[in-house]
């Protein structure tokens, strides 16, 4: 049975780099797209119904 090998600190910095963009395509689809108004109008009814017993 092979023993499962740690990432070094280079394999990881490529790993975190896949994320990012990752996240910054997905960012610009929703931008592209017109979900982020969508997304906003979400959070700010949960941030508002939160904040509304204090």
């Amino acid at each position: 049975m092979k023993e499962k090998k740690a990432l070094n600190i280079s394999e990881k910095r490529v790993v975190g780099s896949l994320f990012l963009l990752l996240g910054l395509s997905f960012l610009a689809v929703g931008l592209h797209v017109g979900q982020l108004s969508l997304i906003e109008e979400m959070l700010s009814k949960i941030f508002e119904t939160a904040l509304a017993g204090i």
